[in-house]
């Protein structure tokens, strides 16, 4: 049975961008600030995962701890 998890992503590229001034070329500026992501999976470990391919660290997103919510 699959269960909601939520988990806070924002990405970091774009905070610093906004501090410079600047814009993110790819990324809408509402990024600068914290998101919180529902995902539906089996298990914690498998929300990350999912989270992960759709918010990669290496494009500057930054993850929170997933929290059970349903």
């Amino acid at each position: 049975m699959k269960n909601t998890y939520e988990i806070s992503v924002y990405n970091q590229d774009v905070r610093t961008k906004i501090q410079e001034g600047l814009s993110h070329r790819n990324l809408e500026s509402r990024w600068a600030d914290v998101h919180l992501i529902e995902i539906r999976a089996e298990t914690e470990e498998e929300a990350i995962a999912s989270c992960r391919r759709k918010h990669p660290e290496k494009m500057g997103f930054i993850m929170g701890t997933a929290m059970q919510i349903a």
